[in-house]
């Protein structure tokens, strides 16, 4: 069937009743029902239509292309007022190898990618829905589509008032939602593509990339906002470039429990998420993780996970500054767990420490080993019990000469406790007068107390500054 015949056929059809159907029909030439006021129900099921289908600005009540092959599908601007079916649809150009996306993006600062958003006349894809709005469901379930470009389907400004329904869908090139709108969920389990690009992405229910997904390349929801759900849980992002670029999203709940850890990393930088759930065996590898500025109420694992493990999961981001550790403090704070609370704290210390200069290094080493910075407040104690211990048995063989004779009796408990606390007041140290090796023993008492009373104060300042 000729293509002009057959859009002929299908506007007086349906002009006179409200369900239109073709089956096996094969057209050849396109089909062109571009700017077309079609009130009926289209069912276009098992047709061939070696030029195209174009259908740009059109009005239908619903399109059914259950089964069709097809050279492209041209939709830009078609309002549908039911569902947009396009199960298990098979594009003219056969699926091959993975086309790389061509623009690479450049750099905005703060390891943070930039992509060139793509001009409309740029998106050569087979299946275009530009600035589309569809009232029910965009069904892709089953669809085989490939094409000569990196996009297969090219649908800035979607709106969709149900789902997009992409279960299982096949193509080596990506999929472009850029600044789509989606009422309910976009569901991509199982579903095996090149590449996914949904920055700016609002959708009122859940993104669901889990349960088999698999992607060479990366998957943007930069910006993005979904109220309920974003899940990876079981995917699989390969090589070359597979990674989840999750800059600036924001959702109640974010799953990032991958099936193997993402071949190109995780970056969550300024995310902001209710709860995060990950998984130890996926987590990225050191220096592909960007968890700067990423928010959280509460952080878990699909297994146990003790606070070193986190940290070391915290130390995959090479780059990690104060603010993420304090980030994850807080969470474990929220929690009731006020331990790792302050084992976190003092892991954020030792980072500072790290890009301090020589003295600052060497200040923070020895608060560090006295006392934790201020978090392990046991030690401070320790240290004074040895020094006073040490200082004790000392003395007990070494007793001092009277600076007065009778005025007081000999106790080496309390001289090294008066020697060691700078303000024990206990009047031991004036009363002795030590020489020799006796006052060099009592020296290092004194100069050891008041090292620690000192960074004792400072760790206590600085601690109780920052709450």
């Amino acid at each position: 069937m000729d293509g002009d015949r057959l859009a002929g056929y299908l506007r007086r059809a349906a002009a006179r009743q409200d369900r239109v159907r073709v089956e096996g029909a094969r057209c050849t030439g396109p089909v062109d029902l571009t700017h077309a006021r079609l009130a009926a129900h289209l069912e276009l099921v098992d047709c061939v239509f070696d030029g195209g289908l174009r259908l740009d600005g059109a009005v239908l009540d619903s399109l059914d292309l259950t089964g069709s092959r097809l050279a492209a599908l041209v939709a830009d601007g078609i309002r549908v007022d039911g569902d947009l079916v396009l199960r298990g649809v098979r594009t003219a150009f056969p699926p091959s190898a993975v086309v790389p996306l061509s623009d690479p993006g450049t750099s905005s600062g703060d390891r943070v990618e930039a992509v060139r958003r793509v001009r409309d006349q740029e998106g050569e894809a087979p299946v275009r829905l530009v600035a589309a709005r569809v009232e029910g469901d965009v069904v892709l379930e089953d669809a085989v589509l490939g094409g000569p470009g990196p996009w297969t389907l090219f649908a800035p400004r979607l709106t969709v008032g149900g789902s997009l329904r992409a279960r299982a869908v096949r193509t080596p090139g990506a999929l472009y939602l850029r600044d789509a709108r989606v009422g309910h969920s976009v569901l991509l389990d199982g579903a095996r593509v090149g590449a996914v690009d949904a920055t700016n992405l609002r959708c009122d229910g859940g993104f669901y990339a889990d349960w088999g997904f698999v992607c060479p390349g990366p998957v943007r929801l930069r910006g993005a906002e979904v109220a309920g759900i974003v899940t990876f849980h079981d995917a699989l992002l390969t090589a070359p470039s597979g990674v989840a670029v999750l800059t600036r999203l924001r959702t109640a709940r974010l799953r990032i429990d991958f099936r193997a850890p993402p071949a190109g990393g995780v970056g969550l930088r300024d995310a902001r998420v209710g709860s995060c759930v990950d998984a130890p065996g996926s987590w990225p590898a050191a220096g592909a993780l960007d968890v700067e500025g990423f928010g959280y109420d509460r952080i878990a694992a699909t297994e146990p996970v003790g606070v070193r493990e986190r940290l070391r999961w915290l130390a995959r981001d090479t780059g990690a500054t104060a603010g993420s550790f304090e980030q994850l403090a807080q969470s474990y704070q929220r929690a009731g767990e006020e331990r790792s609370a302050r084992l976190v704290r003092l892991a954020r210390e030792r980072r500072i420490r790290v890009s301090e200069r020589l003295p600052g290094r060497m200040w923070g080493a020895l608060q560090d080993v006295l006392f934790g910075y201020g978090y392990a407040p046991g030690r401070a104690f320790g240290w004074l019990v040895a020094l006073v211990g040490a200082g004790s048995l000392w003395f007990a063989t070494h007793e001092q000469t009277p600076v007065r004779r009778g005025a007081r009796e000999w106790d080496a408990v309390l001289y090294a406790l008066d020697l060691v606390v700078p303000f024990a007041g206990l009047g031991q140290r004036a009363a002795w007068d030590p020489a020799g090796a006796d006052r060099a023993v009592a020296v290092t008492l004194m100069f050891a107390g008041w090292l620690l009373a000192t960074a004792v104060i400072a760790g206590a300042s600085r601690t109780l500054g920052r709450h």
